[in-house]
C-alpha cells in the first residue's frame, strides 16, 4: 500500500501537467498566432534548437552562477547575522533599519542603484544577495525567538556552556526556518537574477537572451528560454529539497552525543 502512494502521486502531477500542457496547446489553436501565442510543440523545438549552440550552455551557466553566489552568501550571512541579531538585542536594533529598508525598496530601484556603482555582469549577484538577505535574516531571527524557553532555563541551571547552548539548543530551533529561507531564496533568487540582467545588460546571461527574444519579436524563443528558466529552477528546488531529506535522515541515524 505504502509502494502505491509515491506511484499514485507521480501520476496526478503527471495529470495535473498534461491538462495545462493541453489547456495551452487549446489557447494556442485559438489564438492561431505564433508571435502571440507559440504552442507547446513550437516551445519545445525552440528549446531544441537553442540547445544545439554552445552559447545556450554559457548563458544559462553565467546565469547560474549568478542565482548560486547570490543565493549563498545571502543564506550565509543572514545565518550568522540572523543568529547574532536574535542573541542581541542591541545588534539586532543596528541590522534592523538595514533590513527593513532593503524589504522596503522596490526591486527595480535596488538593481538601478547597483548598477551605477559596480560592473553590469555583477550587478545581478549582488542585487539577488541584497534581496534574499533580509527573508533568511528575518527567518533565523524569528527561530532564535522561538527557541524553547525550559530548555534555555534548563541550561542556565546546569550551568551549560554558551556554546553548546548555540549548537544544542539555538540551531536545532533555527534549522527548519533557515530551510524555509533557503528555499525562498531560491526561489526569489532566480526571479531578481534574471531581471537584474535584463536592465543591467548582463552578458552573457539567460535575462539578456529574454530581453533579444522580445526585441526582435521572436516570442517561440521567449517561450523556450522562459521553460528553460522553470526546468532550471524546480530541478534545484527538487535537488535541495533531496539533499535536505537526506541530511535529516542521517541526522536522525546518528547517536546522540
Amino acid at each position: 500500500m505504502e509502494n502505491k502512494r509515491p506511484f499514485n502521486t507521480i501520476i496526478k502531477k503527471i495529470g495535473v501537467a498534461i491538462f495545462w500542457v493541453l489547456l495551452w496547446a487549446l489557447a494556442a489553436w485559438w489564438v492561431d498566432s505564433p508571435l502571440v501565442l507559440p504552442s507547446p510543440l513550437k516551445t519545445l523545438e525552440g528549446v531544441i534548437i537553442l540547445a544545439g549552440d554552445f552559447e545556450f550552455f554559457v548563458s544559462i551557466g553565467a546565469t547560474l552562477l549568478r542565482v548560486f553566489g547570490g543565493v549563498f552568501i545571502s543564506v550565509a550571512l543572514g545565518l550568522v547575522l540572523g543568529l547574532a541579531g536574535g542573541l542581541n538585542k542591541a545588534f539586532y536594533e543596528i541590522m534592523n533599519p538595514f533590513v527593513s529598508t532593503i524589504k522596503s525598496l522596490p526591486v527595480v530601484s535596488v538593481i538601478i542603484l547597483i548598477n551605477l556603482w559596480i560592473a553590469s555582469g555583477l550587478v545581478p549577484l549582488v542585487v539577488t544577495f541584497l534581496i534574499c538577505f533580509p527573508v533568511t535574516w528575518t527567518n533565523v531571527v524569528q527561530g532564535v525567538r522561538t527557541t524553547d524557553k525550559k530548555l534555555l532555563e534548563m541550561a542556565k541551571i546546569y550551568n551549560v556552556d554558551q556554546t553548546k547552548i548555540i549548537r544544542d539548543i539555538y540551531v536545532p530551533s533555527v534549522k527548519p526556518f533557515a530551510v524555509s529561507a533557503l528555499m525562498n531564496a531560491i526561489g526569489l533568487g532566480w526571479k531578481v537574477t534574471v531581471t537584474a540582467e535584463v536592465l543591467a545588460n548582463a552578458l552573457p546571461s539567460i535575462g539578456m537572451n529574454l530581453y533579444y527574444a522580445k526585441i526582435y519579436l521572436e516570442t517561440d524563443l521567449l517561450f523556450s528560454w522562459t521553460l528553460v528558466i522553470v526546468i532550471c529552477s524546480l530541478a534545484i528546488e527538487k535537488i535541495t529539497l533531496h539533499v535536505i531529506g537526506n541530511n535529516r535522515k542521517e541526522e536522525g541515524q546518528c547517536p546522540l552525543s
